[in-house]
């Protein structure tokens, strides 16, 4: 299992080499980068927010933040 480390060193589940994909109403997927997550949705989260939602989307579920569900994109 791949790990990488938030701003604190604190390992946390790798997505990055993962496709992803976000939804507003579940039935709709649309593809978004892992930098596009990065930089323009979890920059304003805390590291909890985070690592929850990597620790889940690697899991295999979805997982909503704010108004998107967030998931690995279905083959």
């Amino acid at each position: 299992m791949v790990t990488m480390k938030d701003k604190n060193n604190i390992e946390m589940e790798d997505i990055s080499t993962f496709p992803l994909e976000r939804s507003l109403d579940f039935l709709s997927w649309k593809e978004i980068s892992y930098q596009d997550l990065l930089e323009n949705v979890l920059k304003d989260f805390d590291d909890d927010h985070v690592h929850r939602l990597c620790r889940v989307v690697r899991g295999g579920s979805p997982f909503k933040l704010i108004d998107y569900y967030y998931r690995i994109k279905s083959s």
